[in-house]
This record gives C-alpha cells, structure tokens and sequence, in this order.
C-alpha cells in the first residue's frame, strides 16, 4: 500500500506539472482573445501545434515513471524472497548452510514468509520455479568466507507458470539469478526482464545452476 501511495504522489506531482503548462498556455490564449477581437486561423493552428508538443512529452514521461515503480516494486519482492530465505536457514536445523563446493537452493513454494502472490505487472509469482540461491564464497582480498544470496524470481500470466495461451510467454516478468548486492546498484532496473529473457525452467536444470555460479553439488529444499 505505501508503494501505490508513493506512485500516486509521482503521478499527481507529473500531472501538477502538465496542468501548470496548460493553464499557462490558456491565459496566455486568454490574453490574445482580450486583446484582440478572434483568433485567426494561424493562431489557433500554433495552440494545437503547442498542446501536441506538450501532451507529447507529458505523456511519455508519465509512462516511463510507471514502468520503473514497477521495475521496482518487483525488486523489492526479490529482496523480500531473499530476507524469507535468510530467515528460513536460520531458524529450519534441517537446512545445512553449503561449503565451498556446493549451493542450497530455496524454492519460493517453501518460504512461508515471503507471502509472494501477485507481481506489480499482474502476473502471477511461480511458487515452484522462483527461489534463492545460496553459496559460500570467499571474501575479495582476505582468507575469510560469507555467505551470498541470489534471487531467481519468476511470474507468469497463470499460476502453473504453463503459458498455455497463445503469446501468453511474451507477458512473463522475472529476475534471473542475482546476487542480493547488484539488486540495490543503479543498474538494478535492467535485471527485470520480460517474455523469453526471462529464464522460467532454471529450477528444472540442475546443471546450468552448477555452471553459473561454479559449484559441484546443489541442494535443493
């Protein structure tokens, strides 16, 4: 709710903007009418050449504003999936943390936490093909390990994330594995990806996650 209110407040700020620019425009109309005694067909023609150049611009700005709420409302829920996940191998002993050699993967059906349902584009978040990565990997520079998390967030246009109908894959949204640390760059919105870029069946194979993120053994829970 407060990231709707949020986008509500960009939208009216854009709109207060647009509206100033057309109340300009018409007392500006105004003045030429008192002033004179019509408008002749030139001066009206340059009004709606005037209103397209700014509806023109308006317009798109208005769109591309709600596109990145979105783009970052679907961050957050990545975010949000990784906290579920920390907080799940923390607390569940039947969860081993992975060695240097291997990956735990989460799946999103199993953070009861997360409370994922819906994607800020309408989609539905697949509980079964969305999850979190988790390797341990050496600290830069030192001899010290941590502990990473990377999100793989999926949604589709139904909940079995099947794409039955025609062209319904060309409407999928997701994050393809990312570490927690490249959701927070200011490159982050280029990670949200749509219809075929958006790699829906990763879950599904085990040797493609051992090759992107360089390990031998993957446990999934």
């Amino acid at each position: 709710m407060h990231k709707i209110r949020n986008l509500f407040k960009i939208l009216n700020c854009k709109l207060e903007k647009f509206n100033k620019n057309v109340y300009t425009l018409f007392k500006v109309g105004e003045f030429v009418m008192k002033s004179s005694k019509a408008f002749t067909l030139i001066e009206l023609l340059a009004v709606v050449v005037i209103l397209g150049v700014i509806m023109t611009i308006a317009i798109p700005n208005i769109v591309s504003t709600i596109d990145k709420n979105k783009k970052e409302t679907f961050l957050e829920d990545a975010k949000q999936m990784i906290s579920s996940a920390e907080y799940k191998i923390r607390s569940d002993t039947s969860i081993n943390y992975p060695d240097q050699y291997s990956v735990v993967i989460l799946k999103l059906e199993n953070l009861e936490s997360a409370n994922l349902e819906m994607s800020p584009y309408d989609t539905y978040y697949s509980k079964e093909k969305s999850f979190v990565a988790i390797t341990k990997e050496q600290i830069t520079g030192t001899t010290d390990y941590e502990y990473v998390f990377y999100a793989h967030l999926v949604s589709c246009t139904d909940e079995k994330c099947e794409n039955l109908e025609i062209d319904s894959a060309a409407y999928n949204r997701g994050i393809n594995l990312s570490r927690l640390t490249d959701l927070n760059t200011s490159d982050r919105f280029d990670l949200v990806l749509k219809g075929a870029d958006v790699e829906r069946d990763l879950i599904e194979n085990v040797d493609n996650i051992k090759t992107m993120l360089d390990r031998d053994i993957v446990n999934i829970y």
